[in-house]
This record gives structure tokens, sequence and C-alpha cells, in this order.
């Protein structure tokens, strides 16, 4: 797993701009910007202009097509060596890199209400987010089930499916009820988003983000998945539930209102507690602050 960029987002203050720059890169809506020391389109005496809100859009759908497609993919197709939550995991890591410096790598509707209760996205934008996750879910399980039509018939590929869809009671492999299953998913969840929130924090290492991102959706729905298979995502869980038929869509509502309020608490919890407040600047002497003005100063400070 890993809107809003996503997304899940007001990271802190931006180092003034020398005299050269004619304004600061606008990263301030997404959830994982790109300090300026790693970047590789950083250009001195120049400002590489923001991802255009259809550009996001489009790595949001594709990150989410890839993420879901991969980590169903696995748990159909799993081998000793691998499962579906490390799938998941490993599947989140690559999709972050290849696509979190454009949208900042939701690829999640929890993910995008964090980022947008934390002050990191706006609404308008995140709306277009979740549509682009839950339409690339869609799109994943299609081709997953395009892949499946040439092995085996029909019916037994809507089982296959059918059997990575989220559910609880007779769906649980545990047998778990939805007061259980509604519990966990939102303790799971707020605790991931929690996660994504503080490693793109401005102070945090931008470029260990997508690791611990990734680990931490893989340990927690390892957990998850003798419950209700694992989900902390209610695209991916509109995506199976699709092919799972009536009962498993009479079951969606529970994978869309845990993982929610999950991102609701965690984008509360960040913005109360400010975990992702800069540091204030230090005083800078008058010598070294004269140098800076001339632009003779090579030292960037990350975009946050």
């Amino acid at each position: 797993m890993t809107d809003n960029a996503s997304g899940p987002a007001v990271m802190g203050s931006t180092a003034p701009a020398r005299a050269t720059d004619t304004a600061a890169p606008d990263f301030q809506n997404l959830v994982a910007p790109v300090p300026d020391a790693v970047r590789k389109d950083s250009v001195t005496g120049g400002v590489t202009p923001a991802p255009s809100a259809g550009a996001r859009w489009a790595a949001e759908f594709a990150g989410t097509t890839v993420l879901v497609f991969a980590g169903l993919g696995t748990g159909i197709f799993a081998t000793a060596v691998i499962d579906s939550a490390l799938g998941f995991g490993l599947a989140l890591l690559a999709v972050l890199v290849a696509f979190g410096h454009v949208s900042g790598g939701h690829f999640n509707p929890a993910v995008t209400l964090a980022a947008v209760v934390a002050g990191r996205t706006p609404t308008k934008v995140a709306l277009g987010y979740v549509v682009a996750q839950v339409l690339g879910a869609l799109v994943a399980v299609g081709l997953l089930w395009a892949v499946l039509m040439t092995l085996i018939d029909a019916s037994t590929t809507a089982q296959a499916l059918g059997a990575v869809a989220n559910g609880y009671g007779e769906n649980s492999t545990s047998q778990a009820g939805w007061p259980t299953v509604l519990l966990i998913e939102f303790v799971a969840t707020t605790l991931f988003v929690l996660v994504v929130l503080g490693s793109t924090a401005p102070r945090a290492n931008a470029v260990l983000a997508p690791v611990a991102i990734g680990a931490t959706f893989a340990f927690l729905l390892t957990i998850l998945a003798p419950f209700d298979g694992g989900s902390l995502n209610p695209a991916r869980s509109t995506g199976t539930a699709v092919i799972g038929g009536a009962e498993s869509l009479s079951q969606l509502w529970l994978f869309w209102v845990a993982p929610l309020l999950g991102g609701l608490v965690a984008g509360l919890i960040y913005r109360v507690v400010d975990l992702g407040r800069a540091p204030r600047p230090a005083t800078v002497p008058p010598a070294e602050d004269a140098t800076a003005s001339t632009g003779t100063d090579t030292s960037s400070a990350p975009t946050a």
C-alpha cells in the first residue's frame, strides 16, 4: 500500500529563495516532497514547476494499478517464497519510488483523507486522487481476470479472485465478526497512516521513507490476513468486491468505513501534535547572510 499527494499532505516552511530564484517550488501539497539534495532535476538558479493535477491523478492511477495487480497477483499465484502481504509491501515500495515524486504517493483513499486533514493536500485535488485510486484498482483486477481467463474457465476465475476479496464472518478465515474486523482494520490503518505521515515529514529521511512505508504495510497486512484477508485500502477492497459478487459487495462498507476512520484519526493526531513541524532556522550571522544573498553559498535546504 504507498491519495495526494498519494498522497496521505503543509509540510513545514521552505528556505528563503535566493536572489536568482523567481519562486519556491510548489511541493506544499505533496505527501512526500523530495529534498533538493536528492532530487535529480535540481537546477541551480532555476525552479522546477510542480506537477499538474492531471499528472498527479495519472500517477495515482498508475501506482494503484501496479500495487493492486502485484499484491493480489501474489496472493493468487503465491509460492513458499513470497506471500500476498510481502507482495503488497514490495509493490508499495516500488510505486512510491516510481510515482511518489509526482503525486506524493498515496495510492490509498485513507492516506488521501489523512493528507487533507493534516493540511497537506487540497480537497479538490484529493477527490481526483480517490477516483484515480479506485479506477486503478478496478483496472488491476480486470487485468488479473484477463490473465486467469487464459488459464482457466470463467467460473474458476471468479472463484480465484473472490478468494482474495476482503470479508468478515463466513468470508473470514478465522470467522471473525464485523466488530472485530472493524476494530482491527481501524487500528491497523491508523498506525499505517501515522507511519506514512511521520516518515514523510520535513525532518524525516526522505530516502528511507518508501522502505519504512512498504515494510509497515507488509507487516500489518500479515497481522490482518487471518481476520479479513488484509485491506488497509478501500480502493483495493472495492476492486475485489466487484468480482467477489453480491456477498462481497454487501460487506464492502466496512472496508471503507474502518480505513477512512483510521486515516481521519491519524490526520488529526498528526495535525494536533504537529509531528511534521520543521525546526526553527538558526540565526544566520550577518557575514554568512550577506554571502547567501549574493548566491555564492552553494548549500541548499530541502523543500518541505
